[in-house]
């Protein structure tokens, strides 16, 4: 406690630069008991300016080309947030016609789907440029991400009994989902029908972790949104025991009994660290060092923390399985010492305690975002709570006791930071709940 005792106090001297959001009582922690009302409030307006903000500048963007739809993910967990932290349906309402636009540009986006120069058909594209020549512009990351913030969204909705979760829900699965199970034309439909479905599903997806970890969330929303076209319960597990299970060693290949064979991925897992009581992960193979795998960095092992917060709340995994990664962000990657917001560019910590590599060009702690994915063990433990909360609030003042990174320079860190620091202090805010 004494760690986060220092970081409370290095807050505290935070001066309150923004006028127009409401103020603390002075002379306290911002996160004492009699401050937290005050603190919920403020977090509110910093959210409502910004967002206003952000609306004006992408009005006329299509949500359609270019990443948009990438980053937009984060955006509509926002929206959700703020609605669950507030009760205020017009997040939730704004969230809706956010993803019904993007919806409809990528209708009105239709492009051909290419596999090896053969048509695969029109499909509705959310087109990345750098893939124009392999696929015609259509990519699975684009497709993954931002269909996964869509079914956060059509939950939302139908958990409010709104209408519009169906057209959503109906949209990933024929237009997302389907256009990359039948993208390689050896794979009929009767290939996903049965146990060894899973083994084409593998076939179907790119090897790469992080898309794996969307499509594993994306089966569990379609699952318990009542779609059963396909085994979306078993795909779900089939990929959370791949991706979030245990294993020894980066030897250790997957248990037999999963039947996976030569589809079974190199990086599969995570890894106990008897030191720290948590994780270390990897990555597809690391191509700049022959025969080495890369060690997860911060910024992407969002997407496994997602998908195992996500596993638990669904029942897929146990609460052990939670309390490592919690262990994994408490003493691997949150680095107070060096700074009270301070977080490590990879995952596996150092030995040596000031030691933090560069990630590419980019600055040691640069990349150590923890914004849509490492957030959410604030439901599950105090300490991360209060960092996450003292994060929110240190953002509402310009981040003066932040170090420069992603989390305070990327357009949607803070407006996650602020409507997940509402979530954790709304007595209705629910924040182990999904989404």
């Amino acid at each position: 406690m004494a760690v986060i005792n220092l970081v409370l106090a290095i807050v505290c001297t935070a001066s309150e630069s923004n006028v127009n959001l409401p103020g603390l009582i002075p002379n306290l922690y911002p996160l004492a008991k009699a401050n937290r009302p005050f603190l919920f409030k403020r977090l509110v307006v910093a959210f409502d300016q910004r967002y206003a903000a952000h609306i004006q500048k992408s009005k006329y963007t299509s949500l359609a080309d270019d990443f948009v739809v990438y980053y937009l993910r984060q955006e509509l967990q926002a929206l959700i947030d703020m609605w669950r932290a507030t009760g205020n349906l017009t997040y939730l309402q704004q969230a809706d016609e956010v993803v019904f636009k993007a919806m409809e540009d990528a209708k009105s986006n239709q492009r051909q789907l290419l596999w090896h120069n053969q048509s695969r058909g029109s499909w509705p594209c959310f087109f990345l440029k750098e893939t124009e020549k392999q696929t015609g512009g259509h990519n699975q990351i684009c497709d993954f991400q931002g269909a996964s913030g869509f079914l956060m969204v059509a939950d939302a909705l139908k958990q409010s009994k709104y209408e519009g979760w169906k057209e959503i829900a109906s949209f990933v699965e024929k237009n997302i989902v389907e256009k990359w199970l039948f993208y390689t034309p050896s794979i009929k439909p009767e290939h996903f029908q049965g146990p060894d479905s899973r083994i084409y599903l593998l076939a179907a997806l790119d090897t790469s972790r992080d898309k794996r970890e969307h499509f594993a969330t994306i089966c569990m929303d379609l699952h318990k949104l009542g779609y059963s076209k396909y085994s979306y319960r078993q795909w779900a597990e089939c990929l959370t025991d791949l991706y979030i299970g245990l294993r020894s060693d980066t030897s250790e290949l997957p248990p037999a009994s999963w039947g996976l064979g030569r589809y079974a991925p190199s990086d599969w897992g995570v890894v106990p660290r008897k030191s720290t009581g948590g994780y270390v992960w990897y990555f597809v193979p690391d191509w700049k060092r022959e025969n080495k795998i890369a060690v997860l960095d911060t910024a992407h092992a969002n997407r496994t923390v997602w998908l195992a917060t996500k596993a638990y709340y669904e029942g897929y995994v146990d609460k052990a399985r939670i309390d490592s990664f919690i262990n994994t962000l408490k003493k691997q990657v949150w680095k107070p010492d060096k700074n009270p917001f301070y977080f490590a560019n990879f995952i596996d910590g150092s030995d040596i305690p000031y030691h933090d590599p560069k990630y590419g060009d980019l600055e040691p702690g640069y990349k150590g975002h923890v914004w849509f994915g490492w957030h959410r063990l604030a439901a599950y433990d105090n300490i991360v709570k209060d960092i996450f909360l003292s994060l929110a609030y240190d953002l509402t003042n310009g981040g003066p006791n932040m170090s420069l990174s992603q989390n305070k320079t990327m357009e949607n860190a803070p407006l996650c930071f602020y409507a997940w620091g509402a979530r954790l202090l709304a007595s209705e805010g629910e924040p182990q709940v999904f989404p």
